[in-house]
C-alpha cells in the first residue's frame, strides 16, 4: 500500500512539532523530518507560508502545505492524501 509523501519542518524543542511527529509515528507513517535548528536555511522557506514568520511545524503532505496544523487538520489531510493514492493505485 502506498502512503503520502510527508515532510515535517520543525524543531525538536517545539511542542507543536513534537505533537505532529508523535501523531505521524502513532499512525506508523514514514516521514522526513527537517530540523530547522540544525539547518537555518529552512527559515526563509517556512516564512513564505506563514506571513514572513517562523511558525512551526510546517507540514507538507504530497503537494499540500500546512502551517502548525491541529491534530484534526493533520488527520483530515492524511485521509485526503490516502484517498487520492488509493484511487491511483487501483488504476
Amino acid at each position: 500500500m502506498l502512503q503520502p509523501n510527508i515532510t515535517v519542518y520543525g524543531s525538536l524543542s517545539c511542542a507543536d512539532t513534537n505533537r505532529t511527529r508523535d501523531l505521524l509515528d502513532q499512525e506508523a507513517l514514514i516521514f522526513e523530518f527537517k530540523d530547522v535548528d540544525g539547518s537555518p536555511e529552512y527559515d526563509s522557506y517556512i516564512a513564505e507560508f506563514s506571513g514572513g514568520k517562523r511558525v512551526l511545524p510546517l507540514v507538507r503532505i504530497d503537494n499540500e502545505t500546512m502551517v502548525n496544523p491541529t491534530a484534526v487538520q493533520l488527520n483530515e489531510a492524511l485521509q485526503q492524501a490516502q484517498l487520492h493514492l488509493d484511487k491511483v493505485e487501483s488504476v
